[in-house]
């Protein structure tokens, strides 16, 4: 009987790992009033402009919280510069892609009275659909945004902090259309709104471990 109370034990837990993550949070934000997203022509490189009040975007809508809807956020430093222009397919299915060089930038969301901070490496940048839309794939808070550092109170961002690391996206449109070619061209600038999403997943084993200490509770009270 031992043994097979130690077998659901053991399956209840492998069950509990392969669970996905709980209490994803996203926060989806977009340009503000009078910042957008610069494309420079010739140099090659791209840059975040704010508005008069000194920020770039604003938080939107999110899903798993609510404490961060409407701060503002920027990323610094810049302009990005990227590399040769990679063409893929045409018309419709043309993708043109290149890769960001750098420099790093400076991540930040501020919570009206301090900043969320992190350093962010863009991984490239691309447009597609003739130049209809483009986007750029940061990966960064996955793989390339390191030093997140929090000391406020508002959840949503301490929960960015203690469950680094997530996943950044951004998008871009332009109308009419323009290919990653064609904003590379001329002295610029070439001048778009955007939006993106940032997405946090707490770790699945938090929950198994959660699930073995309570588990092996339960059977320990049963044993006596």
């Amino acid at each position: 009987m031992k043994l097979n109370k130690a077998h659901a034990v053991a399956a209840m837990v492998l069950a509990l790992w392969g669970m996905p993550g709980y209490g994803q949070l996203t926060l989806n934000f977009s340009a503000n009033t009078g910042a957008g997203l610069q494309f420079n022509g010739a140099s090659d490189s791209f840059q975040f402009i704010s508005n008069g009040a000194g920020y770039q975007w604003h938080i939107t809508s999110e899903t798993g919280g609510s404490s961060a809807l409407n701060l503002n956020g920027s990323f610094g430093s810049g302009p990005f510069h990227y590399g040769p222009i990679t063409i893929t397919g045409s018309g419709l299915t043309m993708i043109q892609s290149a890769t960001v060089t750098g420099p790093l930038s400076n991540f930040t969301i501020n919570d009206g009275s301090g900043n969320l901070s992190g350093t962010v490496n863009f991984i490239d940048v691309e447009t597609y659909a003739s130049g209809s839309s483009g986007g750029m794939n940061a990966l960064s808070l996955l793989v390339n945004l390191t030093g997140v550092t929090y000391s406020g109170s508002n959840p949503d961002l301490q929960l960015l902090r203690a469950e680094q690391p997530g996943t950044l996206d951004l998008s871009f449109q332009f109308s009419p259309g323009q290919t990653l070619t064609q904003l590379s061209t001329g002295t610029g600038p070439y001048l778009t709104s955007y939006s993106g999403s940032l997405v946090v997943v707490p770790e699945p084993s938090t929950l198994a471990l959660a699930g073995l200490g309570g588990l092996v509770l339960l059977y320990l009270r049963r044993r006596k």
